[in-house]
């Protein structure tokens, strides 16, 4: 059987991201058209927040004084129970000294308190998405979603579920696990197989259209389709951003670039920035390459979603469309660019 038409780039485009000559500035700096203002105060300290009755479904919220904008960030740790939110802490931090509100989120994990299986994870980071609406969140921000490894998995796949609530102007994902198939081949976790262990040892292709991200896309459209395949997946309405370390022996960055190929010949915009002298963990240091390209990412499309022409429409509770740019940043990493719609 002829292999599907986004494969055929693969290779190519893999060659093209890995081996590019675009380097990395060492400087540290990346402009942010002045969006995130004077740092706010050391002393803001997070309030634990319960967004269900069971002990794994809370999150710290960091809310500094006339905040601009959310973030929300998820953790990764293949599902585990022995990693929590603790790991994003001082990516929490960063991100209040940079004047936005912080939601870090925790959620029932592999064989946890009151984990019965996959779904508790997803039923939990959806619950915690629909608890921004509650008395305790600024309303009318603009929202961007960023998860880790896992937490990479789990942020991508709340925006291409059909009726992601809320919507927020972009979701990020770092050294995300994007494609379960691939990484179960690849026995991904230590070898101790991971993605197998969070599906409860079903069979993965029988559950990739509802938990991959890469096959909750829409199909290639590069050939005609029939119409009950050409209606299949979701667009989001989010701006997708992946970032990845060229050295991630954890999560291999052939993560990311499947789904920026699979993104691209569905014509869903999206962008890639690859830190190249790191690897997977670097991303929860603030002051590494990938912190930055996140917080870049972020930064652009909360100015864009605060623009005044789209403020009344978050006002309103509805998504703004953000799309993503095509063109290389040259501020943080290699970058390729999706087919805009």
């Amino acid at each position: 059987m002829a292999s599907p038409p986004h494969r055929l780039f693969q290779p190519l485009l893999l060659l093209l991201l890995l081996w590019s000559p675009c380097s990395v500035p060492r400087s540290g700096v990346v402009r942010t058209g002045g969006l995130l203002a004077a740092p706010a105060s050391a002393a803001v300290k997070p309030r634990t927040l319960k967004y269900g009755t069971l002990a794994d479904q809370v999150g710290d919220l960091w809310l500094p004084e006339d905040p601009e904008a959310l973030v929300v960030l998820i953790h990764g740790g293949f599902w585990l129970p022995q990693y929590g939110k603790d790991l994003m802490s001082k990516l929490a931090s960063d991100v209040v000294s940079r004047r936005w509100a912080c939601w870090n989120l925790e959620y029932r994990r592999v064989a946890g308190p009151g984990w019965k299986d996959f779904n508790s994870t997803l039923q939990d980071i959806t619950a915690a998405l629909h608890f921004l609406k509650s008395p305790d969140f600024p309303q009318g921000l603009p929202v961007a979603l960023v998860g880790h490894s896992a937490g990479g998995h789990l942020a991508l796949w709340s925006q291409l579920s059909p009726g992601a609530s809320p919507e927020p102007c972009a979701v990020i994902s770092a050294g995300g696990v994007l494609d379960l198939c691939y990484a179960d081949e690849e026995a991904l976790g230590g070898g101790a197989g991971a993605v197998a262990r969070f599906l409860g040892y079903r069979d993965v292709s029988s559950l990739k259209r509802e938990v991959s991200p890469i096959d909750m896309l829409p199909p290639c459209r590069v050939n005609s389709l029939p119409p009950e395949e050409a209606s299949r997946g979701t667009v989001p309405r989010a701006r997708i951003g992946l970032v990845h370390g060229k050295r991630d022996d954890v999560v291999p960055p052939e993560q990311s670039v499947r789904f920026l190929v699979s993104s691209t010949c569905a014509r869903v915009p999206c962008e890639l920035h690859m830190a190249l002298d790191e690897g997977h963990y670097e991303v929860l240091d603030p002051k590494s390459v990938s912190w930055r390209a996140v917080i870049s990412m972020a930064a652009q499309s909360a100015k864009t979603a605060a623009a005044p022409e789209t403020l009344g429409i978050l006002r309103k509770g509805q998504g703004v469309p953000c799309r993503a740019t095509c063109r290389p940043s040259g501020s943080v990493a290699d970058t390729a660019g999706g087919a805009r719609r």
